[in-house]
């Protein structure tokens, strides 16, 4: 599938966008986390704090009381042996922290492992979870031991541990429902301004096709960046150029047509002087040969150079028409099927000319012309067809061209210099459609001119 420039450049902004959030949201996300993990550590500490002073407050034989009381879903106490406590190591940020909070005479040991249920602490605590948490005494990155091993003013050792709590929090839902608000503003004021800016080029595009169809179409407004100004400004410079250069050769043709057709005419008359029949036969064929071409050839560059204001057309009519003027000339031409289903916005000069060379194929090759119009509201499609010989398949995307015939296939008695389809097909296109030639498969040729309904306004 093609995008357009103003998808493309809307998917690649929207894209850079969601990127840029998404990165955001990683670093809040770990910043966040940071801050989340000091909060905890603090909290922990401050609780740590508070059960040493309680217990130093009890006497001994208070203290499994005390201990049982101060235990919690997330706080975990017991009194241990000296032989459970964790080995001397140096004191890391966490312990130094604890022992400033309490006092510096205290002695603060951590262990990496929970205690087991040997050690009576239990609750998922296993060997090597405190690695997990902390890299050696101190923690990495500040987060605290889950167990500490703290010895008390007479002596005695008591385990502290942490559940295994560590997780951040879900984003709040407000920050979420602000940061696809964000999100979808951000992207709607992309889509304006690519589309802002992608204007000039579609208009520049627009302008290029209407001029396709219009040499007299209104240039382009020289407005707008300083590149789509400069563009505008060549798009105008070259439909000026082309318009000179078509009034210029329809200039041309006319002083040609005028000038070749007096001494044509004067030789015509000097033929008459001429005693031997059969050379005078042969120059007055000649000459009419020479007449045949010019008014060819003249008929196909005035089509090209098409004037004609486009108009509401009564199709059906107009088919009549050109089949009455056959059948007047004693042609077998007759119009069927349902007909068209509502006017048809075009320049009726160019098509009657364009139905008339149509017939006059089918007249002169297939005996024949049976006109008829399909139209589904989208394509108005107007068919000619007859009963000859068709056309080989290798010629059909060629036949169209100036000047090219298939003596092979059509009787060359019958005239024609190779013009007639190819003012079809200029026509077609002058409607922004194109001809269709296909061989009938029960014999013939079927010609069909499609026509889109929707014409630009000029």
């Amino acid at each position: 599938m093609r995008l357009s420039l103003f998808a493309r450049m809307a998917l690649i902004l929207a894209l850079g966008l969601l990127g840029t959030q998404l990165v955001s949201l990683w670093l809040h996300w770990g910043e966040r986390a940071t801050i989340v993990t000091q909060t905890r550590g603090q909290h922990w500490i401050d609780r740590v704090a508070e059960v040493v002073r309680v217990l130093e407050a009890e006497g001994p034989e208070h203290r499994p009381a005390a201990l049982a009381a101060l235990r919690s879903s997330d706080l975990r106490i017991q009194s241990i042996d000296a032989s459970q406590v964790a080995p001397n190591q140096p004191r890391g940020q966490f312990q130094a922290a604890i022992a400033a909070r309490l006092g510096n005479d205290i002695e603060v040991r951590s262990t990496g492992s929970g205690m087991g249920p040997g050690g009576g602490m239990g609750g998922g605590m296993g060997p090597g979870m405190g690695r997990r948490h902390g890299d050696g005494p101190g923690g990495r990155g500040g987060l605290p031991p889950r167990t500490l091993d703290l010895r008390l003013s007479d002596g005695q050792w008591i385990r502290i541990a942490m559940s295994d709590d560590t997780g951040t929090p879900p984003l709040p839902n407000d920050y979420v429902i602000e940061l696809i608000v964000s999100l979808l503003v951000v992207s709607a004021l992309v889509m304006f301004a690519v589309r802002q800016a992608t204007r000039p080029l579609q208009q520049l595009a627009r302008a290029a096709d209407d001029f396709g169809s219009n040499l007299d179409a209104p240039p382009l407004p020289e407005n707008g960046p300083s590149e789509t100004r400069q563009a505008a400004q060549a798009f105008n410079r070259m439909q000026g150029r082309i318009r000179r250069l078509i009034e210029e050769r329809s200039r041309a043709l006319a002083a040609v047509s005028h000038d070749l057709r007096t001494p044509l005419t004067r030789l015509r008359l000097r033929t008459e002087l001429v005693d031997d029949e059969r050379l005078r036969e042969q120059i007055n064929g000649d000459l009419d040969a020479m007449t045949a071409m010019i008014d060819a050839t003249l008929d196909y560059l005035r089509s090209l150079r098409e004037n004609e204001a486009p108009q509401a057309i009564d199709i059906d009519a107009l088919l009549a028409t050109v089949a009455d003027d056959a059948r007047v000339l004693g042609h077998d031409s007759v119009v069927t099927g349902n007909g068209a289903g509502a006017p048809f916005t075009g320049r009726l000069t160019a098509l009657r000319r364009a139905l008339q060379n149509l017939v006059d194929n089918a007249i002169k090759y297939g005996r024949c012309a049976r006109l008829r119009a399909e139209d589904d509201g989208i394509t108005l499609r107007l068919f000619v067809e007859d009963d000859g010989p068709g056309i080989p398949v290798e010629h059909l995307d060629r036949v169209t061209d100036p000047y090219y015939r298939i003596d092979a296939s059509r009787n060359p008695a019958t005239g024609g210099i190779g013009l007639g389809l190819s003012i079809v097909s200029d026509v077609a296109r002058l409607h922004r459609g194109s001809l269709e030639l296909r061989n009938r498969p029960e014999g013939g040729l079927s010609a069909c001119l499609a026509l889109p309904r929707k014409m630009p306004s000029h």
